[in-house]
């Protein structure tokens, strides 16, 4: 029960970190973009894999929140099937968008924009937030147990998006531009079908470590 109390805690001060540092960027990047006085409301930053996938990981926040604030008051920390769902999903999400920073962007477009400002923020805190919640100190929510495959869905989603906006409709058209690069040489496809592979991979890397560190034979050491 004391564990259970401990894990909840720091769960819950991760959570409203993630939802207070988002919240906090995201109203910023929406009506400060550009000037102070300026009435335009940037949507734009809505189009930007890295800002859906925070945001999705702030709001699936507050009801882990309210878990670990339960957890707190009872000694048991309990988390919903479907929450333990949408909680994976978004961790995915910011492992992807992490290391896509780290492996792609950061070397392509040079790392010192991909860690400065907002970006510190959305492409390292929250994600190493995120992780370090599913993986040590949320293990009630186990499910999906193995199956890799939801981690994946948000990516899809998103990519059949930008290659609409990006490749089929295009900037001309009232589409994007191809703001991450991906089209090297017109081979975009194979850039996404990387991605999604990529997704995959780490989505199952998360899965494989949760169940290592929270086997049996973990807890009961700990």
């Amino acid at each position: 029960m004391k564990h259970a109390r401990i894990r909840a805690a720091l769960s819950l001060a991760v959570n409203a970190g993630i939802l207070v540092l988002t919240a906090f960027i995201v109203f910023g990047m929406l009506f400060f973009a550009e000037r102070p006085d300026d009435p335009t409301v940037n949507t734009r930053a809505l189009r930007y894999y890295t800002t859906l996938s925070n945001i999705l990981a702030a709001l699936v926040a507050v009801p882990m929140s309210v878990c670990a604030a339960c957890a707190l008051i009872r000694g048991v920390f309990a988390v919903p099937r479907w929450l333990s769902l949408f909680r994976f999903i978004a961790t995915s999400a910011l492992t992807l968008t992490m290391m896509t920073v780290l492996l792609f962007l950061g070397p392509v477009f040079g790392f010192d924009g991909m860690f400065s400002g907002q970006n510190f923020w959305f492409h390292l805190v929250n994600p190493v937030l995120s992780v370090f919640a599913f993986l040590f100190l949320e293990k009630e929510a186990d499910y999906p147990a193995k199956n890799p495959l939801p981690g994946i869905v948000q990516t899809a989603v998103y990519g059949a998006v930008y290659v609409y906006m990006v490749f089929l409709l295009g900037e001309g058209r009232g589409g994007w531009p191809d703001f991450y690069g991906f089209n090297f040489g017109g081979f975009w496809y194979l850039t996404i079908a990387m991605l999604l592979f990529g997704n995959l991979i780490f989505a199952k890397l998360l899965l494989f470590a949760r169940k290592r560190l929270n086997s049996p034979k973990k807890a009961e050491r700990g």
